[in-house]
């Protein structure tokens, strides 16, 4: 080959662009024959490593590098749930709690925590029921996590607990706002309001306190009495107004401070809102009352308009609050007035306005002979349902 022949190939070959290579496609197409080498068996349980010769270069993937799938908390999925006796209706699952009655209970992600007909705590999940020791007269339950409350009372105080189910172990015990002065009248005990993601809302013999559960710090929101505050959800905070006043104190207001400035808006005792506030149901402490007020009926509520849902008050008398099992959607026990005694589980979407029966005639009502008159049925709301009268 002369010189002059010679340059010319050199000069073509510099020229020469090289072919461009779809390198998505040939990971992609990898990472398919790998799947399907997997799902054959042919490497078993060996560590698997895709290459792809790119100009010399190899792309590696490890198995390990793979994201692993979340696992599912057990009981993360809210049902229509109810508890009647020694068991527990979670959907159509029956999750028995023998030798114990179930009260009150709620529901976190990792189980069921629920109070005895002696006031005992026991948690419940798929394995069985394990007693906490520990004694209380409501329960509290954030809608999502595994976090719960309760106020527990001795002789000169009362102390506020936040207690993690999954991991079985307290995180908060405080007895901030909680000391007993001495001949005072105490109409409404100390509870713990709510559990907002990573912050409780205590109610205390000196006022409500917003408490950050991770620091176990807290502050008080307003110096007002015991059960001024009702109800927390996305930093909305429902309370009464007058901020001072007897009970019975049925006018409500919302907002994210405790102010005597807000107008009331609501009506009732009972206060429940939806997971980010949007909704609202209220309802009366007692089961039974007397005259019936316009306050003394359960109301589900939009927050920002103050629109009422409408209920099927011909075919029903009494109604009782179940849970919010969405955003938008909750259950409500419904007593027959053509049979009195005989109740429905309710399924209402407060969005759309419509009801629908979910578990007809799951029970007949009553109540226990002896003080307090609790129901012969509970709701996941952490409190028990009695007839004061």
């Amino acid at each position: 080959m002369n010189d002059l022949l010679r340059d010319t190939l050199a000069e073509r070959a510099d020229s020469t662009e090289p072919p461009v290579l779809d390198l998505d496609g040939i990971v992609a197409s990898g990472n398919q024959r790998i799947t399907r080498r997997r799902a054959l068996g042919v490497l078993g349980g060996a560590v698997a490593t895709a290459a792809v010769a790119v100009g010399g270069a190899a792309v590696l993937r490890p198995r390990h590098e793979r994201p692993q799938p979340a696992r599912t908390a057990p009981f993360a999925q809210r049902r229509v749930t109810f508890a009647l006796g020694n068991q527990i209706h979670y959907g159509d699952e029956v999750i028995p709690v023998a030798p114990h009655k179930v009260t009150a209970f709620v529901q976190t992600d990792a189980g069921f925590a629920f109070l005895d007909a002696g006031n005992a705590i026991h948690v419940v999940d798929r394995s069985g029921v394990r007693s906490l020791g520990k004694s209380a007269w409501e329960l509290t339950a954030d809608f999502r996590g595994n976090l719960i409350g309760w106020v527990e009372g001795f002789d000169d105080h009362y102390e506020s607990v936040v207690y993690d189910v999954a991991a079985s172990r307290e995180l908060v015990r405080t007895a901030v706002g909680n000391e007993i002065p001495p001949n005072v009248s105490l109409v409404f005990r100390s509870r713990v309001i709510a559990i907002d993601g990573g912050t409780a809302y205590f109610d205390t013999v000196h006022g409500p306190y917003r408490w950050d559960i991770r620091t176990n710090r807290g502050e008080l929101l307003a110096k007002v009495g015991t059960n001024a505050v009702r109800a927390v959800a996305a930093g909305q905070i429902v309370y009464q107004q007058p901020l001072e006043q007897r009970p019975p104190a049925v006018s409500l207001a919302i907002a994210e401070t405790v102010s005597a400035k807000t107008a009331a808006r609501f009506t009732g005792q009972q206060a429940y809102l939806s997971p980010t506030a949007a909704y609202l149901a209220t309802q009366p402490n007692d089961a039974r009352p007397g005259p019936r007020p316009l306050w003394a009926d359960l109301h589900v509520v939009n927050t920002k308009s103050s629109m009422p849902v409408t209920l099927p008050h011909s075919t029903y008398f009494s109604y009782y609050f179940g849970q919010w099992i969405d955003d938008e959607t909750c259950t409500i026990a419904a007593e027959h007035t053509a049979q009195m005694g005989m109740v429905d589980l309710l399924v209402v979407n407060a969005r759309a306005g419509t009801t629908k029966v979910a578990v007809p005639r799951f029970t007949q009502q009553g109540f226990s002979k002896t003080p307090p008159r609790t129901a012969s049925f509970a709701l996941p709301t952490g409190r028990p349902i009695i007839d004061l009268g």
